[in-house]
């Protein structure tokens, strides 16, 4: 549970509020990749760090307007951190959602059997 809560405090920390919503845009985009023939499922998190950087950029300059160049340093810095993140948390929703559908494949139970097996061999016995 403390586990839960730290990923929790760090996701608060590290991403902004306007830009939560992007991680499963970015999701839905990896997986659009990831059927398509022509791009290597390799630069599938380069994609998206590059769009997270573009997207978190859009939402930046939304929501500040900056005047000067100090404040536009700022953004642009923000912006690629923000975008490597929300990429990673992209990434990271696709392992969990993969592993946990694996787990719920895997059968209950610690005797090394499937339940396929057991069906075959409660066939026999009768």
């Amino acid at each position: 549970m403390e586990l839960i809560s730290q990923i929790s405090s760090l996701v608060k920390e590290y991403i902004m509020p306007e830009t939560v919503w992007l991680v499963p845009c970015l999701y839905a985009l990896g997986s659009i990749i990831k059927r398509s023939i022509r791009i290597d499922d390799t630069l599938i998190p380069t994609v998206l760090c590059v769009v997270g950087i573009f997207l978190s950029a859009l939402v930046s300059v939304a929501s500040c307007e900056p005047t000067n160049w100090i404040q536009w340093v700022i953004l642009v810095a923000v912006s690629i951190g923000q975008g490597y993140v929300l990429a990673a948390a992209a990434v990271c929703l696709n392992q969990l959602i993969k592993q946990h559908t694996l787990a719920g494949g895997l059968k209950k139970g610690f005797d090394g059997q499937n339940s396929i097996e057991r069906k075959d061999d409660e066939q026999c016995q009768s």
